[in-house]
């Protein structure tokens, strides 16, 4: 499969992808906030963003599957992956809306559940599906300039972040919604990382298995690896519960080299997968 360069990418898409990282924490919304939209209404609240969002991802996509499908199939694969994001967006689970400061998360699930369809028609994979996605996340966060990475690191190591990241870690554990994550807050002691957190639940991987596409799940995982690399953040992980492990253990270190990405996890995924 083909891959875009930074100057082609960047002249054919802008997708998204900063929503990866959990913009209420950015923004200094507090859990428990006056909420922009009601929680049971979260994603037709923001359809509008969301929905063009998943536009650019499409479009992006598009670019990368051309040169092998054509211009036919990748239109009609196109088409089809909005239509399904459409249908799929009210079906998405309550994770408590505004007062989770990571529901922002929940529609990239959608992404591949919606491109998956259509392009499985087409001989492709799940893995084909997780790498475009891939491609595209990691040349967006290569975009970020070299102040812009350093600012974005310094916030996430702030202790206003830290101590959202510690009450919200706290509020997942009272489990409100079956559907959320539940994590803990795992403090560092500035040697071998400064904070982590360990989720015992993903609300991602109950989506997947809901929507009984599993195998997308491990794919999403790997976006978090270009992001850390963009944003500075160091994060090590040993596991994921996409791929049956115990636990997902994020472990971050401010100015740590990050030297995981898909080359070192993608064999370990298609062993899975057998």
């Amino acid at each position: 499969m083909p891959f875009l360069n930074r100057r082609q990418f960047l002249k054919c898409s802008a997708i998204a992808s900063l929503a990866l990282l959990p913009c209420n924490l950015l923004s200094g919304r507090r859990a428990g906030a006056s909420p922009v939209a009601p929680e049971d209404n979260y994603y037709l609240g923001h359809r509008k963003e969301l929905t063009g969002a998943f536009q650019d991802v499409v479009r992006g996509a598009s670019q990368l599957l051309e040169p092998d499908l054509g211009p036919e199939r990748t239109g009609k694969i196109a088409r089809d992956a909005l239509a399904n994001f459409d249908m799929l967006l009210p079906e998405l689970p309550n994770v408590g809306g505004q007062k989770n400061l990571i529901t922002s998360i929940v529609p990239i699930a959608a992404w591949y559940v919606a491109l998956y369809g259509p392009m499985r028609e087409n001989g492709k994979t799940a893995e084909d599906v997780g790498r475009i996605i891939y491609e595209l996340n990691r040349l967006q966060f290569q975009s970020m300039s070299e102040p812009q990475s350093r600012a974005m690191s310094e916030r996430l190591f702030s202790p206003k972040y830290v101590d959202k990241m510690r009450e919200w870690a706290s509020w997942t554990q009272k489990k409100e919604y079956p559907a959320n994550w539940v994590a803990r807050f795992v403090p560092g002691a500035g040697t071998d990382f400064d904070y982590g957190v360990d989720y015992t639940e993903c609300a991602l991987v109950k989506y997947f298995n809901a929507r009984r596409v599993p195998e997308l799940a491990p794919y999403v995982c790997l976006n978090d690896f270009p992001a850390s690399r963009a944003y500075q953040s160091g994060l090590q992980r040993a596991g994921t519960i996409a791929m049956g492990d115990r636990l997902c253990d994020f472990r971050y270190k401010k100015g740590r080299a990050v030297i995981q990405d898909w080359s070192t996890e993608i064999n370990r995924i298609r062993q899975a997968a057998k």
